[in-house]
């Protein structure tokens, strides 16, 4: 499952605005587009952006407080509530009608059901799973979603490690 159309656009909106604002502080990418459409930016310039938003907490806090892109308050707070946003490695682990299952493995072991974006996770990472990623995910009216950048790793996953996983989704 994925946001609606009305609730991806609006992401978006709210997304490139940050990310617009992480560029004229930090001067990343030379030349970013004044509107978001598919595509528009590179993935490595995406990450870029991207990494340097959620390295520095000041830079999306200074957003809301300037509010250079003339948000309204509704999508200030969405902004505010990316304070809870929760990087790092997850495996997927499960496609279901509803939302992806990332799992945490480790030190606490937690499960999310995240949605995609413009398209189902399994349109965007495939079938095959176990699979592993690099992501962060965002509170997004009242769902997780992830912020449009996932990294998987080529690595694949023997019995043991499958077992575990399906242990560890099915204890939580």
């Amino acid at each position: 499952m994925q946001l609606s159309p009305h609730q991806t656009e609006r992401f978006y909106r709210i997304w490139f605005a940050l990310f617009h604002y992480v560029n004229e502080q930090r001067q990343l990418v030379p030349r970013l587009p004044d509107v978001p459409t598919e595509g528009s930016i590179s993935p490595p310039d995406a990450f870029k952006l991207r990494n340097a938003l959620w390295a520095d907490d000041t830079l999306r806090e200074r957003f809301i407080a300037t509010n250079p892109a003339g948000l309204p308050a509704a999508d200030l707070a969405v902004v505010e509530s990316w304070r809870y946003r929760l990087a790092g490695t997850f495996f997927i682990v499960r496609h279901l009608k509803k939302f992806s299952v990332f799992l945490v493995d480790q030190p606490l072991e937690h499960a999310y059901g995240v949605l995609g974006l413009v398209s189902p996770i399994e349109e965007i990472v495939g079938p095959v799973l176990p699979l592993l990623v690099q992501a962060v995910l965002l509170p997004f009216e009242g769902q997780i979603i992830y912020d449009s950048l996932l990294q998987p790793y080529t690595v694949t996953f023997g019995a043991n490690i499958r077992h575990r996983l399906n242990e560890t989704y099915r204890t939580i």
